[in-house]
C-alpha cells in the first residue's frame, strides 16, 4: 500500500462591502480523498493482463509480404510524470469555483528509465525474431547515410521533457538509437503538450522535442522508405506509453441567503481531490509500426481535430486497450494551495498537489518491461510471418 501523507485541512474567508451590504463568504472547506488499491495487494509484473487484443489502424499484414527482414530505427518510451484533472461548480459570481487535482513524478531517474528502455529493445529484437522476422544488426541501420539524413532531419536530444493531452511525459529512446518522432500529419493530436503540469518541464531549449520541430520533417516517411530499399527491410519504429495513474477534482456550491434582506449572501463550496496511482501501458498510442520498401514516399494522414491513433507506417499495429498493473509503488506528499473566491490570479481557486516519489525502483522496472512483454505480444500476433 502506498504510504500517502493527507494534506491539512485549508480555509479561507473573505469579505468586500458593497454600499450598506456585505457579502459573507464561508470558510472553504477541504477535503482530501486519496484514492488507494481496493485489496492493498501488489499486482505481480507476470500478472499484467491485456484487457483486448491488438488492432491494425488503418493497414493489414499484407503490406509486408515482400520481405521478412525488418531494421529498428526507434524504441521510443513516453515515461508519464504527471496528470491532472480540473473541474467547477459552473456557478455564477461568487458561487463559481475550480478546483484542480494534480499527481506529479517529477524525479525520475533517468538511469533507470534508461534501463528499462534499453531491456524492451532487446525484447523487440527476440520477438520479432520469434514472430520469422529477421532483424538486420543495429551496425548496419547505423552505418546507413540513409539513417544519418533521418537523424538530422528530425532527431532531437533523449530523455527529452515533454508532453501529451494528459499531461507531462520523459522521452526515453533506447541507448544507441537517437530518438524521432514522426511527422506530425501522421500521429493525430494527442502527442502534442495541451497542458503543462509541472512547472518548467520542457527541454526543448536544450536539444530536446518541441511542438514546432514535428511540423518541418515532411520529408520523413520518403527517407524511411529509402532506408527500408537500402536495407530491404521494413522500418520498425516500437511507441510505448507508460502511464502513471489517475488524477479527479471535484467542487460542489451553494448561494443562499441568511436572516433579513439587507443581511448578504452567503457562499459555500467543497474542493475534493482524489488520485489513483498505477503504473500502465496506454491504448492507441502504444503501436509498433512498419514503414515497407513499397511504402507510401508521402506519409500518411491523421485527424488533426481528435487525438486518433498514429498511422506512422504502412502497416501499423496499436494496442487497443490498456495494460494496468501495480497501484503500491510510489509514496506520496501532498499540498493544497487556494486564492480565494474573488482571487484574481488564473488558474484554479483551490489546487491539490500531489507529489510521488518511487518507492521500489525494481519493482517499477519489472512491472513496466513484463507489460510491454504483453503489448508486444498482442502487437506481433497481427504480422506474424
Amino acid at each position: 500500500m502506498s504510504s500517502l501523507n493527507s494534506a491539512p485541512s485549508a480555509s479561507s474567508r473573505a469579505t468586500s462591502p458593497a454600499f450598506t451590504r456585505t457579502l459573507q463568504v464561508l470558510s472553504v472547506a477541504l477535503l482530501l480523498l486519496l484514492g488507494v488499491a481496493a485489496s492493498g495487494k501488489k499486482a505481480e509484473p507476470s500478472a499484467a493482463v491485456s484487457t483486448g487484443p491488438a488492432v491494425f489502424t488503418g493497414s493489414s499484414a499484407a503490406g509486408l509480404a515482400g520481405t521478412r527482414r525488418v531494421a529498428i530505427t526507434s524504441v521510443l518510451v513516453s515515461f508519464q510524470v504527471s496528470t491532472s484533472n480540473r473541474t467547477d461548480t459552473n456557478g455564477i459570481l461568487a458561487n463559481k469555483s475550480d478546483t484542480e487535482a494534480k499527481m506529479v513524478w517529477p524525479t525520475v531517474d533517468p538511469v533507470q528509465l534508461a534501463a528499462i528502455t534499453d531491456e524492451i529493445y532487446e525484447q523487440l529484437k527476440t520477438d520479432l525474431a520469434a514472430n520469422g522476422f529477421e532483424v538486420v544488426p543495429e551496425a548496419a541501420v547505423l552505418a546507413s547515410p540513409t539513417y544519418r539524413k533521418i537523424v538530422k532531419l528530425a532527431g532531437f536530444k533523449n530523455f527529452s521533457k515533454y508532453g501529451n493531452m494528459e499531461g507531462d511525459a520523459m522521452l526515453v529512446e533506447t541507448t544507441h538509437l537517437t530518438p524521432y518522432v514522426p511527422f506530425s500529419l501522421e500521429v493525430g493530436t494527442f502527442p502534442y503538450p495541451f497542458k503543462g503540469v509541472i512547472k518548467g518541464w520542457d527541454s526543448g531549449k536544450t536539444g530536446g522535442l518541441t511542438a514546432n520541430s514535428t511540423y518541418y520533417t515532411a520529408d520523413l516517411p520518403k527517407l524511411e522508405v529509402e532506408l527500408a530499399q537500402e536495407l530491404n527491410a521494413h522500418v520498425v519504429k516500437a511507441t510505448y506509453l507508460v502511464t502513471l495513474g489517475t488524477a479527479k477534482a471535484g467542487t460542489g456550491g451553494r448561494m443562499f441567503r441568511a436572516g433579513s434582506a439587507h443581511s448578504g449572501a452567503s457562499v459555500t463550496n467543497t474542493h475534493t481531490a482524489q488520485i489513483f496511482p498505477q503504473v500502465g501501458i496506454r491504448a492507441t498510442h502504444t503501436r509498433i509500426a512498419f514503414r515497407t520498401p513499397t511504402g507510401n514516399p508521402k506519409g500518411q494522414t491523421t485527424s488533426r481535430a481528435k487525438p486518433v491513433p498514429a498511422k506512422d507506417g504502412d502497416v501499423v499495429v496499436t494496442l487497443a486497450q490498456p495494460l494496468l498493473g501495480a497501484t503500491d509503488l510510489f509514496s506520496f506528499t501532498s499540498a493544497s494551495e487556494g486564492k480565494g473566491i474573488w482571487g484574481l490570479a488564473p488558474g484554479a481557486d483551490m489546487k491539490f498537489t500531489f507529489t510521488a516519489t518511487l518507492t521500489d525502483p525494481k519493482a517499477y522496472h519489472d512491472e513496466v518491461v513484463a507489460m510491454v512483454k504483453t503489448a508486444q505480444k498482442d502487437l506481433l500476433a497481427l504480422v506474424k510471418q
